[in-house]
């Protein structure tokens, strides 16, 4: 095993989990994918040259694992028309999978250590020093990925808040035109906001009209708007792994409360609390 072809399967398993890159970069979000792809490879390559097995279980087992990190972006990345959730929420359970591997890497050691019979207690100094190096270098990254993501994810009430996004809301129809935006008009300390954007008629109906246009089109963007006492809301479910706090949507079928925008207008509010 310590020849290079018989190292073959560790090198092609390692580059091959390069292609983890390509799931974000399919979103267009290209920083991202460097951190999958970093990681993806660091989790993949850390069983491949640390594991004791052989050709196919160990080749085996390094796919299980590339297929399970892709698959968990899928799954946490598919919204079925919910908010999509954020890169956080895939790649924190991308961490759980590489304790997973960490934790097989040591059981896998002490296993081959057992077995090991005396005319084989040759283990090479080699083998034994990719081992260290793969569990180093695996519990490094979790280590400082770990703290970061807990960093993110995490707000002073413990609860877990996607930020509101302008596709929530966004393109709007050609009978309708945005005023301004402000995906933060106003919150609190722990993460909480409340987004506003302030629309109008494009052609200079009134604002009944314009309710009526603007109501229509996020129902038709999946908001499912219902009217109370003269306020159209309705709330979304985040989609993800994680359980992220759905986002509330309301604006006034009558006149703001308070406001200084011209009659006309109509501002659409988009809480995550």
């Amino acid at each position: 095993m310590a020849g290079g072809s018989g190292n073959a399967w560790r090198w092609w398993l390692s580059v091959g989990s390069v292609g983890l890159l390509a799931l974000p970069l399919g979103q267009g979000e290209p920083m991202v994918a460097v951190v999958a792809a970093t990681f993806g490879v660091i989790v993949v390559a850390a069983w491949a040259w640390g594991t004791r097995s052989g050709r196919g279980l160990g080749a085996l087992v390094g796919t299980a694992f590339a297929t399970v990190l892709a698959s968990a972006f899928a799954v946490s990345q598919w919204p079925r028309s919910r908010i999509a959730a954020p890169w956080h929420d895939w790649f924190a359970v991308w961490l759980l999978i590489g304790v997973v591997c960490l934790a097989a890497l040591i059981v896998d050691r002490i296993m081959g250590a057992s077995k090991a019979d005396h005319t084989v207690r040759r283990k090479s100094t080699m083998a034994r020093a990719r081992w260290v190096v793969a569990v180093t270098a695996l519990s490094s990254v979790l280590l400082l990925c770990g703290c970061g993501i807990g960093l993110v994810v995490t707000d002073g009430d413990g609860s877990l808040r996607i930020s509101v996004r302008d596709e929530e809301v966004l393109p709007l129809p050609l009978s309708l035109r945005l005023v301004s935006g402000d995906s933060c008009a106003s919150g609190g300390s722990s993460g909480n906001c409340t987004a506003e954007f302030v629309v109008t008629a494009a052609d200079g109906a009134d604002r009944a009209t314009t309710v009526t246009r603007l109501v229509g089109h996020l129902r038709n963007h999946g908001w499912p708007l219902r009217l109370e006492r003269d306020v159209f809301s309705g709330e979304r479910e985040s989609g993800g792994i994680l359980n992220w706090t759905a986002h509330r949507l309301w604006l006034y079928a009558d006149a703001e409360p308070t406001s200084t925008l011209s009659p006309g207008t109509v501002v659409v509010y988009i809480g995550n609390f």
